[in-house]
């Protein structure tokens, strides 16, 4: 009839299609082929689609048969023809897998499932994205710095001490001091050998190779009235400079342009500190940290070498003080002392080694003597 001289002629005009699957089938393993030939995909078919087709019989009679067996029919046609020709044996085809399971048939694994082998990814992540150790953190290794100060209880003026660098601050301990001692962290890659031939606080670790900051400074400040953590919480309005007195140290110690530099931000937090008038002997201590950005006093004309000016009439800021302040009470409560930590970075030094400094400045902390 007609179907079956269509097929043969088909067949005819494709002899070289079982040569191309049969060195296919030798060649590449049973499970790589996705769609086996045995599976059969039931689609649903519109009512409209769905009508019978005809098919006229040697007999003369009439059968009907669905579009959806049409796919079953064309399988069982071309096995049963290539299984007579001899070209693919039974047992190739019953290796063919019916279902494809989703567990352990893949083509490509990533390793060992303890992440012993495979990529990074797979050494590092579980199959549902997790880290595979959570408790594993890489720390960065510091060295702390402690320094004693001594101030006096019952100041007759301003009393201020200054240390720089990590070098003891000179004071004069009369008979009525308070012992309080200051400590930062320093990063371990951070050179702090003052007699080495590198720079002090430079930075020799895979690419930075420079100096992390210009100095280090603590001080304290003793006044013998208006001293409280309220001169802290009017710093933002007043001036931060003029409020931790930076405009007052000896021998002009800061910068004089830190009196005209901008808040760029602030933010308080808290840390424990010894106390013998709560339950526990431990209380908390409020600090005031500020992030101070000023521009050179002068800025040159693009033309006389100045690249930072872009005829902007300003020129950016070059120097950046991060700040940590706070102001311990007297026992009688009669005024406090103020201890600040100052580290002075410049642009340059800023940009490469900014997450450190902003380490060191939060690990300031104050206590009390034993």
């Amino acid at each position: 009839n007609i179907v079956t001289s269509y097929l043969l002629h088909a067949i005819a005009q494709m002899k070289i299609f079982p040569t191309l699957l049969l060195s296919a089938a030798g060649s590449v393993p049973a499970r790589a082929f996705l769609a086996p030939l045995s599976t059969t995909v039931k689609r649903p078919v519109p009512n409209e689609a769905s009508q019978l087709l005809a098919r006229r019989n040697d007999d003369g009679a009439i059968a009907t048969t669905s579009k959806s067996d049409m796919p079953q029919r064309r399988r069982q046609f071309l096995l049963q023809s290539l299984g007579a020709a001899s070209l693919i044996s039974t047992s190739s085809i019953v290796s063919f897998p019916s279902i494809a399971h989703a567990d352990g048939d893949y083509l490509y694994k990533r390793g060992g499932e303890d992440g012993s082998q495979g990529d990074l990814t797979n050494q590092l992540f579980n199959t549902d994205g997790s880290l595979r150790d959570p408790n594993t953190v890489v720390e960065a290794k510091e060295t702390a710095v402690n320094l004693p100060f001594y101030v006096p209880s019952v100041p007759d003026g301003i009393s201020i001490n200054i240390a720089t660098d990590g070098v003891q601050p000179t004071f004069s301990a009369g008979d009525a001091t308070t012992n309080l001692k200051a400590s930062y962290s320093l990063p371990l890659k951070w050179n702090q050998d003052t007699t080495s031939q590198q720079p002090l606080y430079y930075d020799s670790s895979e690419g930075k190779n420079g100096v992390s900051c210009n100095r280090i400074s603590i001080y304290s400040v003793s006044s013998p009235k208006n001293l409280d953590i309220t001169t802290l919480e009017k710093a933002s309005r007043v001036g931060v400079a003029k409020s931790l007195f930076m405009d007052q140290l000896p021998n002009k110690y800061f910068d004089q342009g830190v009196s005209k530099a901008d808040l760029i931000s602030g933010r308080t937090v808290r840390k424990p500190i010894k106390s013998s008038e709560v339950e526990g002997g431990v209380d908390e201590q409020v600090y005031y940290e500020f992030d101070l950005a000023f521009a050179p006093l002068e800025c040159p004309d693009f033309n006389e070498g100045n690249k930072e000016n872009l005829g902007l009439g300003f020129c950016p800021y070059d120097k950046i003080f991060l700040v940590s302040a706070t102001v311990l009470d007297d026992e009688k409560g009669k005024s406090g002392t103020l201890m600040c930590f100052v580290i002075e970075c410049d642009k340059a030094e800023w940009k490469m080694g900014n997450s450190d400094i902003k380490r060191v400045r939060s690990s300031f902390a104050v206590d009390r003597g034993a």
